[in-house]
């Protein structure tokens, strides 16, 4: 895992190959960057387009979001597309969000999209077993 103490600053497209801890926040100057990393720690995180596996911060605002796993306390983005969405208070997409699963960890949490229904996508399964036999589907 690489840490960073303090803050990110992005100014190009940029590819973590392992997993990143930013002990403060990321941002871009110069122009809209791109991060794509596995696994992503930070505290706030402001960004065009992310890419990722799965992400933990605090306060996430970006304009187009997809990754596997995604849990932070304050989410803000134009587009959403996730597997598993766990926040804390308010998640809120302008245009689209399409997600497997979407939870509040508060009890009056609140979830919405603006300008279009929240699409919730059905898991699919990766194998099945019929008569004792495992079958692996594939795409």
């Amino acid at each position: 895992m690489k840490t960073i103490k303090g803050d990110l600053v992005l100014t190009e497209d940029t590819i973590i190959d392992n997993d990143l801890t930013v002990e403060g926040d990321i941002r871009c100057e110069g122009g809209s960057w791109n991060l794509k990393c596995q696994d992503l720690d930070c505290w706030d995180l402001d960004c065009w387009n992310l890419k990722c596996w799965n992400l933990d911060c605090w306060n996430l605002d970006c304009l187009n979001l997809k990754c596997k796993d995604l849990k932070c306390w304050d989410l803000k983005c134009q587009e959403l597309k996730a597997k598993n969405v766990s926040y804390y208070g308010v998640a809120v997409a302008y245009n689209s969000m399409e997600v497997e699963s979407i939870k509040g960890r508060r009890k009056n949490s609140k979830h919405f999209c603006l300008d279009s229904e929240i699409v919730i996508k059905k898991k699919v399964p990766k194998e099945i077993t019929k008569d004792g036999k495992v079958y692996r589907l594939v795409e």
